[in-house]
């Protein structure tokens, strides 16, 4: 596994990525020969009082969601990828990428607004170009990490196989189930199908060829058209 990755990103598809300073993080790298992991968390309240959190401490690598004063569907970066971000109680060091989403788990079968979904996937589609993530959950729909101690935190599969995985799907000593019962086939779903159509290499997501082949884009429409 190369050990050379991109520490900020800027573009997820036709999300620009805004960088947040000044948050108290781990100054340690992650295991980057560990399998590419990274983890997804519901903030379980609004983007200014989540964001408030993360600057005292907890922070992940990103945020994203509905911003109320903004109006809008955001992506924050708030930690350098290749370091450690701080969401989980432990092993914080093996996901080399986290993200906190604006929102509330539930148990029953749910997804965010298409934004927040639309947002999501696109981040999610960068993390697998740059970083090597699968775009896979470990378990299917349905199947969630419960609260306090569940068979999803003893299974094993957290640091040894590859993917997305939800904090209640974290080894002990975490007791947190978020995001609960996400359709994870929806959103990895859209996050394959946009690294499909853009056919990109590598890295390319994450730069210029993301904004220039987004719908709207000049460069794109000079391309031959998709049937």
């Amino acid at each position: 596994m190369a050990t050379a990755i991109k520490p900020w990103l800027d573009q997820a598809g036709n999300f620009p990525i805004t960088h947040i300073g000044g948050i108290p993080h781990f100054n340690q790298g992650v295991l980057l020969d560990a399998p590419r992991t990274g983890v997804l968390h519901t903030t379980e309240g609004g983007w200014v009082g989540g964001l408030a959190i993360f600057k005292q401490h907890f922070a992940p690598h990103f945020m994203l969601g509905f911003d109320a004063d903004a109006q809008k569907v955001r992506i924050a970066q708030l930690v350098q990828v290749g370091t450690i971000g701080a969401a989980l109680k432990a092993h914080n060091n093996q996901a080399i990428v986290q993200i906190e989403m604006i929102g509330f788990s539930k148990e029953k079968p749910w997804l965010p607004d298409d934004d927040t979904v639309a947002a999501l996937a696109s981040l999610m589609a960068v993390c697998a170009t740059e970083y090597g993530i699968p775009l896979d959950h470990p378990w299917p729909d349905g199947d969630f990490g419960k609260a306090g101690s569940n068979p999803h935190r003893s299974s094993g599969k957290y640091g040894k196989v590859a993917g997305w995985y939800g904090h209640g799907d974290c080894p002990s000593p975490d007791t947190h189930w978020d995001p609960g019962n996400l359709e994870w086939s929806v959103v990895l779903g859209k996050a394959k199908q946009m690294t499909n159509d853009l056919g990109a290499p590598h890295s390319a997501l994450a730069g210029p060829l993301a904004m220039a082949t987004a719908p709207g884009s000049t460069t794109r429409s000079k391309k031959k058209s998709r049937g």
